[in-house]
């Protein structure tokens, strides 16, 4: 009777045992990081810092300036599938322009903030690296009446999700940006080049979406 109580308890425990581990592997194969169903709130900072040459079309001479650009941007968006988001962008973007003239002295700094909005597409991988894809139009903001711009931006970026826990990431990202503005007589001026960033993501209803994924 002992010894029939004694193999009833470690095939107990073994049957345990086993089901954990099941358990373990049955969620360690699940390919995504971030549940369909799931919501990210959050956004980032980028900044650019650029040398810009022009050359006068009258007098063959250059103008030098330097150019810092930030972008405060919030990004809100939807798991439509596993791993992949779809949103909504919203950026403030400030240019600080400082031109240096044929003279060889320094004009006041210029300053623009533009206000744009649009869609974004990211995918994250396994390893946390993530693509993002993003489109924006928008306008100059009202700073000067006698100067109005309409803008558009497109940028395509590669980051990497340091997840803190289940909620809550850090997202340092670097992207390639088009940024393009027109002035009310047609005139365009656009640049194209990198931009450096760092964000914080919240991921909501992420475990309710992986219970609710289970229990079909």
């Amino acid at each position: 009777m002992l010894q029939r109580t004694f193999t009833l308890i470690v095939a107990l425990i073994f049957t345990g045992t086993f089901s954990l581990k099941a358990q373990e592997n049955e969620s360690s194969l699940i390919r995504a990081k971030i549940k369909h169903g799931s919501l990210m709130l959050g956004g980032n900072l980028q900044g650019s810092y650029q040398f810009t040459s022009s050359e006068l079309s009258r007098t063959g001479q250059q103008v030098n300036g330097r150019r810092i650009d930030f972008n405060l941007r919030s990004k809100n968006g939807y798991f439509v599938r596993e791993d992949f988001v779809v949103g909504l962008d919203l950026s403030v973007l400030h240019q600080s322009n400082k031109i240096t003239d044929v003279s060889d002295s320094e004009r006041e700094a210029r300053r623009e903030t533009f206000v744009m909005a649009g869609p974004f597409l990211r995918y994250y991988m396994l390893n946390g690296i993530f693509g993002e894809l993003t489109m924006l139009a928008g306008l100059h903001n009202f700073n000067d009446v006698n100067q109005k711009y309409k803008a558009l931006e497109g940028g395509v970026g590669l980051g990497y999700a340091i997840f803190l826990n289940k909620q809550f990431s850090l997202e340092p990202l670097l992207s390639m940006r088009y940024f393009r503005k027109v002035d009310r007589d047609g005139r365009a001026y656009s640049e194209f080049g990198p931009m450096i960033g760092f964000g914080l993501q919240a991921y909501l209803l992420r475990q309710k979406s992986h219970v609710i994924k289970r229990a079909l």
